[in-house]
């Protein structure tokens, strides 16, 4: 389906789908199922650049799927779509093109199951994103405020990577994101949660390599704001809180950097201390639905 697993309604007046399948990509093998429908997916297909000159033949497409085959990069140059999913086409390189208009059509972008490892700058220049999902990729770190001029971003999904770092400025606000997922990746802490994100309703967590403190504070926010958490880890090698495995012996990012300058921490504030106690000797407040956990 060409908007992945989160579908929006077809526009009235759609007239079919296109579809082409296990061909090598040229404007004329393109320009014969341009035509044909709103929707377009294109399934096994090669190129080794889907760029400008094959996205100008898509001025009728408002939903585009990339499925399977063989795309290595794509250089997004599109004032038409609406929605456009990259699919386990072994995607190496996104890029987007600069314009003078802001690419302010395009609400959903889904890249899932491909090879990408980094995030372009020119990332930021989607402004009208609404549901950005990078889930099962290779990336390793993201820069939060690539995102910060997507002011309409509601859904944001990261899970299934190889996070290590999630970096944002302290000036950083995503006001509309309601649901974050960071889960199975390997963080140890992430300084721009919740703050960075003030109208917050939902968030993934599970999976990762969470230091102790830093799910304290986490947790404390999270009853702060009314965040609901779903999901939890099970058979924890180190501790369980709230639902989180997390680590004594796993630095933080704030204590990694503070250890390689030589610093002596910061004491925990008598708030941090008090949370702290209160979460070792009581167990997490939750409620389970089915296969699903929620902890508060």
């Amino acid at each position: 389906m060409c908007c992945g697993r989160h579908p929006h309604h077809p526009r009235r007046g759609a007239v079919g789908v296109g579809r082409l399948q296990n061909v090598t990509l040229t404007n004329a093998t393109l320009s014969t199922v341009a035509q044909l429908g709103r929707e377009l997916t294109l399934e096994g297909c090669q190129i080794e650049n889907f760029g400008p000159a094959l996205f100008g033949l898509l001025q009728r497409t408002d939903c585009l799927t990339l499925r399977g085959g063989h795309i290595p990069t794509v250089t997004f140059h599109s004032q038409a779509l609406d929605t456009f999913v990259i699919d386990g086409t072994g995607l190496e390189v996104f890029g987007v093109v600069p314009t003078e208009m802001p690419y302010v059509k395009l609400r959903i972008l889904q890249i899932t199951r491909t090879q990408l490892r980094q995030l372009t700058p020119n990332l930021s220049l989607l402004v009208g994103l609404k549901r950005l999902d990078l889930s099962r990729n290779r990336l390793a770190y993201v820069d939060l405020d690539v995102l910060g001029s997507m002011q309409r971003l509601r859904d944001l999904d990261l899970s299934v990577n190889r996070i290590v770092r999630l970096d944002a400025s302290s000036e950083l606000q995503l006001p509309g994101l309601r649901n974050l997922w960071v889960s199975y990746n390997r963080l140890r802490s992430f300084g721009a949660f919740p703050g960075a994100f003030p109208a917050l309703d939902t968030v993934r967590l599970i999976g990762n390599a969470w230091h102790c403190t830093w799910v304290d504070r986490a947790r404390a926010n999270i009853i702060r704001h009314g965040i609901t958490v779903f999901g939890a880890d099970y058979d924890c090698p180190g501790e369980r809180q709230g639902g989180l495995c997390c680590y004594d012996d796993a630095l933080s990012e704030e204590e990694t950097q503070t250890k390689a300058d030589g610093l002596t921490p910061p004491p925990a504030t008598g708030d941090d201390f008090t949370l702290r106690e209160t979460n070792r000797s009581m167990p997490p407040i939750g409620v389970r639905f089915g296969d699903v956990e929620i902890f508060l």
